[in-house]
């Protein structure tokens, strides 16, 4: 079974972008994937239902995806005075299980974080603390329309110092114009200075939700590397080229 767990450094990272593409292309490679969310918040409602914004569009980029969230929540950011307020109390234990359930019965599972590790479900539960529970590989995601260099250093040193199951970071958003400039020198910089990996650069995109789904799978495919975020050798990914 493939896992990953991804999370932001920082709120607005472009995780649920990120983590929708990466779900699609496994699915589109032959995997059966899941896409789950253990909390989602800024949930809307339509036609008398609640909606869960991220896993609607983990389905735009593939409906064979399965998702699966266990707690909705309509306030955003997420924090114990949303809880209290929509009256919705978060059980670590009823995650566990969740997460225990999707991941027996897929092939490939992504499963999307929130902001940052310091995230808080309730006084005495963190996303750190879900993520020493269920030990996922983590794959951070940076923007660089809202992070810059220094910020990325000091968090990802900070994050190894959580002796975390790390396993790499994305960094989204890089400037279209620096692509063929800065970005090398930048992904080695930060192997130097934090010894992460960097597993994908994905470009600025002016009007991301124009994009196709089978555009957004082409630049996962050509953009990241889908072997090294799953640390696996994917034999259905060198059977497209």
């Amino acid at each position: 079974m493939l896992e990953i767990y991804l999370t932001g450094i920082k709120p607005k990272s472009g995780v649920t972008f990120i983590s929708g593409g990466i779900a699609a292309t496994m699915q589109g490679l032959g995997y059966s994937t899941a896409v789950y969310l253990p909390v989602q918040t800024g949930a809307g409602i339509k036609g008398g239902l609640i909606q869960a914004p991220d896993m609607m569009f983990s389905k735009f980029m593939d409906k064979n995806i399965t998702t699966y969230c266990s707690y909705l929540y309509r306030g955003k950011p997420l924090s114990p005075a949303v809880c209290e307020r929509e009256k919705l109390y978060i059980d670590k234990n009823i995650i566990f299980q969740d997460y225990m359930n999707v991941v027996n019965n897929y092939e490939c599972v992504v499963v999307l974080g929130q902001s940052n590790f310091a995230t808080m479900f309730e006084p005495d539960f963190t996303e750190e603390e879900l993520l020493r529970t269920i030990n996922s590989p983590i794959v951070l995601v940076a923007s660089m329309k809202n992070s810059n260099p220094e910020e990325i250093f000091d968090y990802l040193n900070f994050a190894k110092r959580k002796n975390l199951n790390l396993r790499g970071i994305i960094l989204n958003e890089y400037p279209m114009d620096k692509l063929s400039t800065e970005a090398k020198d930048l992904q080695r910089e930060i192997y130097n200075r934090t010894g992460i990996g960097v597993l994908g650069i994905i470009p600025h995109i002016e009007d991301l939700h124009t994009l196709r789904p089978e555009d957004w799978i082409e630049y996962v495919i050509c953009r990241t590397d889908l072997e090294a975020i799953f640390n696996v050798s994917i034999s259905k990914l060198h059977a497209t080229a």
